[in-house]
């Protein structure tokens, strides 16, 4: 007869895992500390919904940061039959060239994703769309430049694992995460306004989606001063 005092099976995790699982509980604890409070975004004037950079984190979240859960594994019994993204192509909004628009799409074009970008701010917002009806849009405006490139660089690494494009506020605005596989990468949308998004893209249109954003998250140059006359008599 089995022990019945026999201890909890240990899930495995790979040491780079736990070692980036460890980082962002760090991260998360310094977020949540009093001190950092003033360092929070604030919100908008008018706006009934102030950041609580206390509440908790949403249960998945939490049990991944305990080490009870494997993400990847409980987001994807989460979202079962994500549709996979196979086409992407890119243009500009409007006259304004610093503002552009990405498009991934299902090869039956029955649901993508829309990503708009502002080299400007560097902003973008995400709207999934399924058949051409509902769409759920989230706003990725409050990052720091920091956030981003922490997420490029983590997107950009072989084995990038779990990427999360947060920032300061965490679970409390809108965010990202970001799992890759060798041949496609999920992605998953996350709103306060409890509701969710998720998607599969594949591995090409994934590394052409970092190529564009980068070039809408890069410093912009400073302009071209004109020479100054040179005037002879």
């Amino acid at each position: 007869m089995a022990d019945a005092q026999s201890p909890k099976p240990h899930l495995s995790q790979n040491p780079d895992e736990a070692a980036e699982r460890r980082e962002i509980v760090e991260k998360v604890i310094h977020a949540l500390q009093p001190a950092q409070t003033s360092a929070l975004p604030s919100p908008e004037p008018g706006s009934s919904s102030a950041i609580q950079p206390a509440s908790r984190p949403p249960w998945p979240l939490q049990q991944y940061f305990d080490g009870e859960v494997v993400l990847d594994v409980e987001l994807g019994a989460r979202f079962p039959n994500m549709p996979l993204m196979s086409n992407i192509h890119f243009r500009e909004l409007g006259s304004r060239k610093s503002r552009g628009v990405a498009t991934l799409s299902t090869s039956d074009g029955g649901a993508q994703i829309v990503i708009d970008a502002d080299s400007d701010t560097h902003a973008i917002q995400l709207s999934f769309t399924y058949g051409s009806m509902l769409t759920l849009r989230f706003d990725l405006s409050h990052l720091s430049d920091a956030d981003r490139d922490g997420w490029m660089s983590k997107m950009r690494r072989a084995d990038s694992g779990v990427a999360f494009l947060w920032g300061a506020a965490r679970w409390d605005r809108d965010y990202v995460l970001c799992l890759s596989h060798k041949y496609f990468t999920n992605i998953y949308a996350f709103s306060p306004s409890q509701f969710d998004s998720a998607a599969r893209v594949t591995s090409e249109v994934t590394r052409r989606l970092l190529d564009w954003l980068e070039g809408y998250w890069k410093p912009k140059k400073a302009d071209d001063q004109p020479s100054p006359t040179l005037l002879t008599w």
